[in-house]
């Protein structure tokens, strides 16, 4: 926690506005695939500076930030406001430990998270993001993709082939053949590719 939240007091002063202006009513086939499956309360799990919560409540959802740094989960805030939007909830909780009920969202999405912890980590996230979804729900979940520079910075390499740098960050990339062996078992709905080149993957609960 004290590693994001580090990073987000360094750049709260960012104009997160700009950044966040091409998700305000964003089309995209994912946010039309929550529609057709009558998804209204969705949990942004690892909100940053809320992008995919700008994206969502601009399109009628009722979203609930969560990040692990109170900062993150502020900025959001200001940058829905920003467009006269606001927050159905929002917590400060990690997404391995939500502190949510059982089937507390009709959706989640958590884009960009799960590629920045270990990969036991990741599986207890995943069931803990399952486990928050309503049966029959839908979790977006979206995965970076290897990057060349990935080792160009001091870095360990942790038994599992997770990335630690000197900084503490810990980065596990996933290339869309990983990605489907993490979620192997999963009920798969939707794949595709986000606006960095993410691997993006839909699965119903």
């Amino acid at each position: 926690m004290e590693f994001w939240e580090q990073c987000w007091q360094r750049d709260k002063d960012r104009d997160f506005f700009a950044y966040a202006a091409p998700y305000y009513r964003l089309a995209s086939p994912e946010i039309e695939l929550f529609r057709q499956h009558n998804i209204r309360s969705v949990c942004d799990a690892g909100c940053g500076f809320g992008a995919y919560s700008l994206a969502l409540a601009s399109g009628g959802f009722a979203v609930t930030a969560l990040d692990l740094s109170a900062t993150a989960v502020e900025i959001t805030g200001r940058v829905l406001a920003r467009y006269g939007l606001g927050l159905a909830g929002h917590r400060t909780a990690s997404v391995l430990d939500t502190g949510y009920p059982d089937g507390a969202f009709d959706g989640v999405v958590c884009f960009s998270v799960l590629d920045h912890m270990t990969v036991p980590d990741t599986q207890r996230a995943l069931g803990e993001l399952a486990r928050i979804t309503r049966p029959s729900g839908l979790l977006l979940l979206a995965f970076d993709a290897p990057d060349g520079d990935d080792l160009a910075s001091e870095h360990d390499v942790l038994p599992d082939g997770s990335i630690r740098y000197a900084n503490g960050m810990v980065l596990h990339p996933y290339d869309a053949a990983s990605a489907n062996r993490l979620l192997a078992g999963l009920r798969i709905i939707h794949r595709g590719t986000g606006p960095k080149g993410e691997n993006v993957f839909i699965i119903e609960k």
